[in-house]
Formats: C-alpha cells, sequence, structure tokens
C-alpha cells in the first residue's frame, strides 16, 4: 500500500523541480566518492552512517510537525488551499494543493523512516570497505540528500500558503 504514495508524490510533484533534485543529490553523491585514499572513505562512511540517524530522527521529527500543522492549523488560507486545484492529475480528478502538500509529506516522512531503519541496520549488514556497502552507501547518500532538497521544497511551499504569497 505504501508503495501508491510513492505513484501519488511522483504524479504531483513537477517534473523539472524533481529532476533538479535528483540530479544534485545524484552530484552530491558521487563527490562523496572522490576521496583519493580509501581508508579515509571507510571512516567517512562510518562517520556518516552514525550522523544520518541523528540527522534522519531529526527530519522525521520535523515533517511530522509540519504535517501536523498542515492538517489541524485553522488558518483560512489552508481552508482555501483545500477547494484550490492544481493540474495535476491523480485518478483522473485534479489535485487540491492541500492534497499535493499532503502527499508530498507523507512520501516524505515515509522515506525519511525507510532510510532511519536502513541506518540503523547498516553496520550489522555491511562492511563499508567492500563493494556492497560502498554501494548501499551511495544510496543512502543519494536519498537523504534528496529527502532534505524535498523538504526544504516543502517548507517553502507551506510557507508561502500559511502566508497567501505566490
Amino acid at each position: 500500500m505504501w508503495l501508491l504514495v510513492f505513484f501519488e508524490y511522483f504524479k504531483v510533484t513537477n517534473t523539472k523541480a524533481l529532476l533538479l533534485n535528483l540530479v544534485v543529490a545524484g552530484l552530491i553523491c558521487f563527490g562523496l566518492f572522490y576521496i583519493p585514499n580509501p581508508i579515509n572513505l571507510i571512516k567517512f562512511i562510518e562517520q556518516f552512517i552514525n550522523n544520518s540517524t541523528s540527522v534522519l530522527s531529526l527530519l522525521v521529527g520535523f515533517t511530522v510537525a509540519m504535517f501536523t500543522l498542515l492538517i489541524t492549523a485553522s488558518n483560512p488560507n489552508i481552508d482555501e488551499i483545500k477547494t484550490s486545484l492544481t493540474d495535476y492529475l491523480l485518478y483522473n480528478e485534479k489535485v487540491s494543493i492541500y492534497k499535493m502538500l499532503l502527499i508530498r509529506m507523507v512520501y516524505i516522512i515515509l522515506i525519511e523512516s525507510i532510510l532511519l531503519l536502513f541506518n540503523l541496520l547498516y553496520p550489522f549488514f555491511f562492511e563499508p570497505c567492500t563493494n556492497l556497502g560502498k554501494i548501499f552507501f551511495g544510496i543512502d547518500a543519494f536519498l537523504l540528500t534528496h529527502v532534505i532538497l524535498a523538504n526544504i521544497n516543502n517548507t517553502v511551499d507551506l510557507y508561502f500558503v500559511l502566508t497567501k504569497k505566490n
């Protein structure tokens, strides 16, 4: 059922913004591997995994707080976006700005939670010095960067909703 969230996210997200997000995340991810000394890379991967667990815990809390703000706030601007439709179609119906923001936030919470679980389990299943460990580290770094950029985008969108700026 949670795969439906991925489908809906990609349907209601601007293609150019999504591609920019993915390209930047990819460039940062590939940049992380440009550490000439393999011993430094292994130490870096171990520190990254340890730090990203804390960062992801904070991000999940922040995103859940934004989600709660959106669904519980009694603000005329939020009431207005519940009826304002976008050009995005989902199940042959136009999507409201409100639903679009909800879909994006749930997607981010889902990715952050999966990454948090992955980072907690990484040391038990992967060695940073192996190719498999490096590949999964690359995927982790890519997704973490992607989710941070998506979260920034959502925060800005929510700001514009609450302050009614276009």
